[in-house]
């Protein structure tokens, strides 16, 4: 199947037919899901011999089947709304024209600490805003500029504020180095996953992985802590007489295990450096310890670092998290975890008192959603303090375009 274009002669634009766009379009004219996709598709069959189509002949084709298929309000609603309304273009800082994407656009305002209720509502705003002013080619420093007012007056001024300053770090390509810590069954690779789909962070690491690449090249004579959880290192090794209870067992082996994985994060964050691309790691293993390791390569670049302890504070809830992980992927093998489930919470112990003494954030979490908003509501946090000298520049730069007053 050849890729259909479609051709918008007024503004002289070619884009790609996006049928999951159409049906977005169609929805909002009354039809439901399916019956909107079976439109869509139905159109592109229609079209499959064609290399494009003009807007005009596009909407003649679907107000067609509209007529057909679903008489009575939805072809009028199609026509009042002129559905095929996603053609409007964003001209990039290099002149690049590309679609505006509402779910795109939602992204964008969800990285700044913005309820996902409210950048959906801020979106459809922004977007109706421009097609009741006919505006069908904006520059991307005119969209920030018409968010931003959306935002100021939908939300605050604080959130306008984050937007600006998160539009900013992305322009200037800096890195953001996320580290998760927290114990088996915390939730650190699902918060992870969240975070870098809000974000748009493509690289995320896990230390367990690091741990399982060491554990193939080092012998498990070599380094029986390496080769056992973390919650039970101490009993695979022989542990100094130092070190005489049960604690200082579990302390002492996940020390050992924690300074070997730590190399391995070490140079996986390295590359990042070098590479200037952001990064989530997240594991058991991400302690203070590391960002020590860390600490000069890190204050020599312009990377925003924030370090995150994850903590589920009630057992009950632990262990209702370490079940739900088992019936996820049944190679986790909760069982083991649940056996041992007073000796993940004594290793809890230990790496909340270092988050703390150390002044490093703890979340306890208790929903997904919740917990990743606080996340990134401390990121943007971070970086509005470290850049907070811009945020006058930004403001003049953003607030005085006057497309929002149309």
């Amino acid at each position: 199947m050849s890729k259909l274009m479609v051709v918008n002669q007024e503004n002289d634009t070619r884009i790609p037919f996006l049928r999951g766009m159409l049906v977005k379009s169609l929805q909002e004219a009354g039809l439901e899901f399916v019956d909107a996709y079976n439109v869509a598709s139905d159109l592109r069959d229609d079209l499959d011999d064609s290399d494009e189509v003009t807007t005009d002949e596009l909407r003649e084709r679907i107000t067609e089947i509209l007529i057909e298929d679903h008489p009575g309000t939805v072809p009028k609603q199609y026509r009042k709304e002129g559905i095929f309304r996603e053609n409007l273009i964003v001209v990039g800082g290099g002149g690049s024209k590309d679609p505006f994407s509402r779910g795109l656009h939602v992204q964008r305002l969800e990285s700044c600490s913005i309820a996902s209720a409210q950048c959906i509502s801020i979106t459809r705003k922004v977007h109706s805003h421009l097609i009741r002013n006919k505006i069908r080619e904006i520059t991307s420093r005119q969209l920030t500029s018409l968010t931003y007012s959306v935002i100021r007056k939908e939300v605050d001024q604080q959130h306008a504020d984050y937007y600006l300053i998160w539009r900013d770090f992305l322009k200037n390509s800096y890195p953001l180095l996320l580290f998760i810590g927290g114990v088996p069954g915390s939730g650190k690779s699902t918060i992870a996953t969240e975070v870098a789909n809000r974000l748009g962070i493509v690289r995320t690491q896990s230390t367990d992985m690091l741990r399982e690449v060491m554990r193939i090249m080092i012998p498990e004579k070599l380094s029986p802590s390496l080769h056992s959880s973390s919650f039970k290192a101490g009993k695979a090794m022989h542990i100094p007489e130092l070190y005489n209870n049960a604690d200082d067992h579990l302390f002492y082996g996940f020390q050992m295990q924690s300074e070997m994985v730590e190399v391995a994060c070490e140079a996986v964050v390295q590359r990042a450096l070098n590479e200037n691309v952001s990064m989530i790691v997240e594991g058991v293993h991400i302690r203070p310890s590391l960002l020590d390791r860390l600490l000069g390569r890190i204050e020599s670049s312009e990377a925003v670092v924030v370090p995150i302890c994850l903590a589920v504070l009630n057992k009950k809830r632990l262990i209702r998290f370490i079940k739900g992980r088992f019936s996820e992927n049944k190679q986790r093998r909760a069982k083991r975890y649940l056996e041992n489930i007073d000796a993940i919470l004594q290793l809890q112990t230990m790496l909340l008192s270092e988050a703390d003494n150390q002044d490093i954030e703890i979340i306890d979490n208790k929903k997904v959603a919740d917990t990743t908003l606080d996340i990134i509501n401390i990121i943007i946090q971070t970086i509005a303090a470290k850049y907070k000298d811009r945020i006058a520049a930004l403001r003049k730069q953003y607030g005085g375009n006057n497309i929002h007053e149309q």
